[in-house]
């Protein structure tokens, strides 16, 4: 016997697909007698799409049809799918711009995911590996996101990360993240000195969804020997203008 919560996620399936094949419109009717599903238990389903405005209803016609939630998360699909495409050319860019090692971070809740990187021609560089992994509190690309984040997103995160310290630059209670994040952002650029790599100074700027949601961060970064006031100055330009192009685009996805 399928376990309930599993034939209400398929139903909850069947009904979208369906709207998708029937261009977009179907009777409670249509849908009950096309899904095999009784009315009683479909009434309660489409209540819920509704609330969720995944669903709409046309009053006049009494049809249902595909809601703004539902073409929401499908664009979030299109962006998810395309975003690494547009980051990578922004990387290359921004390589090009300031001679400097980039990278683009990927948001994944309690932590950001290195995962494409673009390498300086220095022999003192940083070194740019896929698929590594970094604190929100410490590194740039970390930080940026955590500014963004709503405030009941900060106090769910400090709540449940332990915060330890990964040089002796990093700050390691809530109250010391916070206003180091505060001072260390200036027109949505943050920059970490020294606090997740010894001798690394790193710049990112946050890559944000329609909804203000994070997805992740452009980052550059430079061996503290070589870092002055020019380059940061650059940096902070270049990251700005690499933003707004990755937002542009995402735009007319």
């Amino acid at each position: 016997m399928m376990d309930s919560a599993i034939k209400s996620a398929d139903r909850v399936l069947d009904v979208l697909e369906l709207l998708c094949r029937r261009g977009n419109s179907a009777s409670h009717s249509e849908i009950a007698y096309t899904l095999d599903i009784p009315k009683s238990s479909l009434s309660a389903l489409l209540k819920n799409l509704v609330n969720r405005n995944y669903l709409e209803k046309n009053l006049s016609a009494n049809t249902y049809h595909l809601g703004a939630a539902f073409f929401a998360l499908s664009k979030q699909g299109k962006t998810a799918k395309n975003i690494l495409k547009i980051a990578k050319i922004q990387l290359g860019w921004l390589t090009e711009k300031t001679k400097e090692a980039s990278a683009f971070y990927l948001f994944k809740g309690d932590h950001i995911e290195r995962v494409l990187g673009e390498e300086a021609s220095y022999p003192l560089s940083y070194r740019m590996t896929p698929n590594v992994q970094f604190t929100l509190y410490a590194a740039a690309a970390g930080k940026a996101i955590l500014n963004c984040l709503s405030e009941s997103e900060k106090v769910t995160y400090f709540k449940k990360t332990p915060l330890k310290a990964l040089t002796n630059q990093t700050a390691t209670t809530e109250a010391a993240i916070r206003k180091k994040i505060m001072v260390d952002t200036t027109n949505n650029v943050t920059i970490s000195y020294g606090e997740n790599s010894v001798g690394v100074i790193a710049l990112a700027i946050p890559i944000l969804r329609e909804d203000q949601a994070p997805i992740g961060a452009l980052s550059i970064v430079v061996p503290e020997v070589r870092f002055h006031a020019n380059l940061e100055r650059l940096c902070r330009e270049s990251l700005i203008t690499a933003a707004k192009k990755v937002d542009y685009e995402l735009q007319t996805i």
